[in-house]
């Protein structure tokens, strides 16, 4: 199965096809396929070696690993619009994740390779990659300090406040990205903490909660939490 336009014209959003020019895009492209997972369905499992890295064109994917004890640790949500173990690709490493669909997924396989050959063979190519992967590293530092400097209250409405878009100051309604225990293994706390921080905030009326659907009755009494 091959790219669509539609899929085309989504890749280009992608922070690291954005640094390409249309020519370097199309030589990319080439190589690039296609994959669609059902929901459960494994990508790779950790200790895989890196062959390709993946774009989500849509549907949700986690990314996780298992400790000694065999529970699951959720370490990323990668929604549409997202590059995931491309940093994996550079290193020429394993996987060090398994990646599984949390619901129907299509993806852009881009065959890591292909992508390193192009970034060798031109230096000015390496410094556009450079200059758009420095500015990922620091989304990513902000993400880490949301998650290991703040309470769980705020970690939870942060993560609600996320889903809106861009501008909305007022009442909205947003629906959780995945069941609510690997929500709560996302944001680094007990399911049973996710429950009582989503009912305290009830408590206090400031969302409503309806099965998978979270309503944010007063955005800006949250964005005072955060």
């Amino acid at each position: 199965m091959g790219l669509s336009f539609p899929d085309i014209q989504l890749l280009k959003t992608g922070y690291l096809l954005a640094a390409l020019t249309e020519i370097e895009l199309q030589d990319v492209l080439a190589s690039t396929t296609v994959r669609t997972l059902s929901p459960g369905e494994q990508l790779f499992s950790q200790g895989e070696h890196c062959t390709h890295f993946y774009f989500v064109l849509s549907g949700l994917v986690k990314l996780y690993r298992i400790a000694p004890s065999g529970e699951e640790k959720v370490i990323d949500l990668v929604r549409s619009e997202n590059f995931f173990a491309e940093a994996v690709m550079f290193m020429g490493a394993q996987y060090p994740l398994h990646a599984q669909a949390i619901e129907a997924s299509r993806l852009a396989v881009l065959d890591g390779a292909h992508f390193l050959s192009l970034v060798r063979s031109n230096s000015d190519v390496s410094l556009r990659l450079l200059s758009n992967m420095s500015r990922r590293m620091h989304a990513l530092i902000n993400e880490i300090d949301n998650l290991t400097l703040h309470s769980g209250s705020q970690r939870v409405v942060r993560h609600l406040l996320d889903q809106l878009p861009a501008g909305v100051a007022t009442s909205q309604s947003v629906k959780l990205l995945a069941p609510k225990h690997v929500i709560a293994s996302r944001l680094g706390m007990q399911p049973e903490t996710l429950s009582r921080v989503l009912a305290k905030l009830r408590s206090e009326h400031l969302i409503d909660v309806h099965e998978e659907t979270i309503v944010l009755k007063d955005v800006d009494a949250l964005l005072r939490i955060v």
